[in-house]
Order: structure tokens, then C-alpha cells, then sequence
């Protein structure tokens, strides 16, 4: 997108971090926005922090994992604002610690039904009404560097609903490559926010002991949202589909894409003995 000046935002995971700061960066490019989440007290707070005369704002109150709150969500923003021009769907929730093979089918229904089911019943609610107006327009998922790689973080529960959503979000941009819409990945490493705390309030006892009581050092210590809304800003002015952060690591990315041209030399090399 490159004229944002009365244009509609909807911004899922809006009450803090990443989902907040976004609200107020595009809020500062003239757009008017709309700010989505569950956690109604932060809600309210979150856009009454947003002090831009020329952006109008709402509130609203939803359960992404519920497909009818969504669409009913969908319905009043049309009626209050006709169009949506701007999509980021930013809500997700988190649960670090235990092994893959300890995890039982409720909490798996629960961080796939946010992270994952809460951006499909948004992409199937808001994409027909920005279809509807043939206006340029743009969808962002927030997909997470553990989208592209996982590391040693025992965070596989998270990792495999990140890898879910990028190829969704591949599959959307093949679906919308002959529109005015466009699709991207923000890609965020550590951001210092509220995310541990937020996901394990949300959580409650669901999976057993929280591991982590409080913020990891090294993600209280990471890039802050405003930060990663700049970026997310450029990106989406750009068009890009990946839209990295945190430039650090890259490294970890090249490694792996190492490791994968070594097993396709591997695979040339069964194809060379085959052949003799």
C-alpha cells in the first residue's frame, strides 16, 4: 500500500505490544483503525492511548477463535467504517517448556485455535468485504521467526502453528496475486512486550506449571514493538512478502538453507550412482 490517509486497519492482538504499536504507527499515516482482542480492560486502555486527532478509533471486544464473534465483528466494522483496507492479524498465544510428546490435544486446540483458526475465521470475515470496495489493500500475519526455523527453545507447540500460518499465508498470496490486495509475513525474532505473561494468563492451568513465571531475559531485552511497527510499516509500503526485523538472524536462516542444499546434494549424488 502507499496511500494510507483515510483508510480502514483492522489490528487483531491490539491491546499490547506489536498489535498496539502498530495501531499507532498506521493511526499516524491517517489511517483510521480498529483494534481487536479479548482482554477488554487492556482494550480500552490501549485505544485511549492512541491521541491522533485525524484517526478514528474503535474498540471491540472478540474471541478470535470463535468464527460467528468474528463475523458479527466484521459486520459492525462495515457498518461503521464501509471498508477495511488494512489487515493484521497479530493475536496469538504462546506456551513454552514442555516436549512435543507431552502435550495433550487441549492445548494444541487451544494455541491453534488462536494462532492459527484466528487468522482464517479473519482472513474468511474481512478478505470478501476488501475484495468487495476493489480498493488496494493488504494482509499481514504475524508469523514469528519460529515460522521459518526452530531452534532448541522447547516452543514446538508455538513453532508449528507459525509454520502453519506462513504457508497459509503463501497459498493467500497465490490466491490474491491477480488482485489489489497483497499478503505479507512479519517475521519478528524477541520483542520485549507482554507475550509470556499475557499467554499465560490466558492459558491458566491449561498444560500444567507455567515454566516461565516472568519475561525471559533475553526477550525482555529484545527490539521493541514500536520498533518492529516501523519495520512492519516499510514492509507494508514496500509490498514485501517476508518482512524481517531483526537483521541478527539472518545467520541462523543461512545455516539452515546450508543444511537443506546439502541434502539436495545428497539427493544429486543418489541420482549419479543410480544412473552408472
Amino acid at each position: 500500500m502507499q496511500s494510507f490517509q483515510n483508510k480502514v486497519a483492522v489490528i487483531t492482538g491490539a491491546a499490547s505490544g506489536i498489535g498496539l504499536a502498530s495501531a499507532k504507527v498506521f493511526a499516524n499515516e491517517g489511517m483510521h483503525v480498529v483494534l481487536l482482542d479479548n482482554r477488554e480492560a487492556q482494550l480500552q486502555a490501549a485505544v485511549e492511548s492512541i491521541q491522533i486527532d485525524e484517526a478514528r478509533t474503535l474498540a471491540l471486544t472478540v474471541d478470535v477463535t470463535d468464527a460467528t464473534a468474528v463475523e458479527k465483528v466484521a459486520e459492525k466494522v462495515i457498518a461503521e467504517f464501509g471498508a477495511v483496507h488494512l489487515l493484521i492479524n497479530n493475536a496469538a498465544v504462546f506456551i513454552r517448556g514442555p516436549d512435543i510428546v507431552d502435550v495433550a490435544d487441549d492445548v494444541w486446540e487451544w494455541l491453534l485455535g488462536v494462532n492459527l483458526y484466528g487468522t482464517v475465521h479473519c482472513i474468511r470475515s474481512f478478505l470478501p468485504q476488501m475484495q468487495a470496495h476493489n480498493e488496494e489493500g493488504h494482509i499481514v500475519n504475524t508469523c514469528s521467526l519460529s515460522g521459518l526455523i526452530v531452534r532448541p527453545r522447547k516452543n514446538g507447540v508455538y513453532a508449528t502453528s507459525k509454520y502453519a500460518l506462513i504457508g497459509l499465508s503463501e497459498a493467500l498470496a497465490h490466491d490474491l496475486a491477480e488482485s489489489s490486495i497483497n499478503v505479507s509475513v512479519l517475521l519478528p525474532a524477541a520483542v520485549a512486550s507482554d507475550f509470556y505473561l499475557s499467554s499465560a494468563e490466558h492459558r491458566g492451568t491449561l498444560g500444567g506449571e507455567n515454566m516461565f513465571a516472568s519475561t525471559p531475559e533475553d526477550t525482555a531485552n529484545g527490539m521493541s514493538p514500536d520498533e518492529v511497527a516501523e519495520r512492519l510499516l516499510d514492509g507494508v509500503r514496500d509490498k514485501r512478502f517476508f518482512i524481517a526485523t531483526h537483521s541478527q538472524t539472518r545467520a541462523m536462516l543461512e545455516e539452515k538453507h546450508r543444511e537443506l542444499m546439502a541434502a539436495y546434494d545428497a539427493a544429486d549424488a543418489f541420482d549419479q550412482v543410480r544412473q552408472k
